[in-house]
C-alpha cells in the first residue's frame, strides 16, 4: 500500500461527480474534479443483504480521492462483469476494509481486470 492514504471527495466535488457521471456503458476513466486529471474510476455491484441494493465506488487513481454510495439493484436492468464472482479477497475487503477495498480495486484497474463492462438486459455485450 502506498504512503498517500485516501481521502473522501468534498461535497463540492461530489456534486461535480453527480453532474458528470457517464452512463454505465462508458467504462472509461473521466476529470477528477478534486485534481483535473483523466483518473477517476468506478466499480460497482449489488450487494445482497437484508434489502438488495447497488453499491458503487469512484476514486481518482490520481490524488486518491473516493466515494460511495448506494442505490437501486443493477441486476434487474443490466448485465454486468464482476470480478468478485471469482475472487473471495474482493469479496471480503467490500465487507470489511474501505482503504484496503480500494487499493485493491486500483490495482485490479491497473491490471486490467477492470472496468467493468454493463449492458442493458436484452441487449449484447
Amino acid at each position: 500500500m502506498t504512503a498517500n492514504r485516501w481521502r473522501a471527495y468534498s461535497p463540492r466535488e461530489l456534486d461535480e461527480l453527480g453532474r458528470t457521471a457517464p452512463p454505465l456503458s462508458d467504462s472509461g476513466e473521466r476529470l477528477c474534479p478534486a485534481c483535473g486529471a483523466r483518473a477517476v474510476r468506478r466499480y460497482l455491484y449489488d450487494h445482497h443483504g437484508r434489502r438488495e441494493v447497488a453499491m458503487s465506488y469512484v476514486w481518482c487513481a490520481n490524488c486518491r480521492r473516493y466515494a460511495s454510495s448506494t442505490g437501486p439493484p443493477l441486476a434487474p436492468d443490466f448485465v454486468f462483469d464482476d470480478p468478485a464472482e471469482d475472487s473471495a479477497e474482493l469479496r471480503a475487503l467490500r465487507d470489511a476494509d474501505l482503504m484496503s477495498l480500494l487499493d485493491h480495486l486500483d490495482a485490479l484497474w491497473n491490471a486490467g481486470v477492470l472496468p467493468q463492462q454493463f449492458a442493458l438486459r436484452g441487449e449484447r455485450r
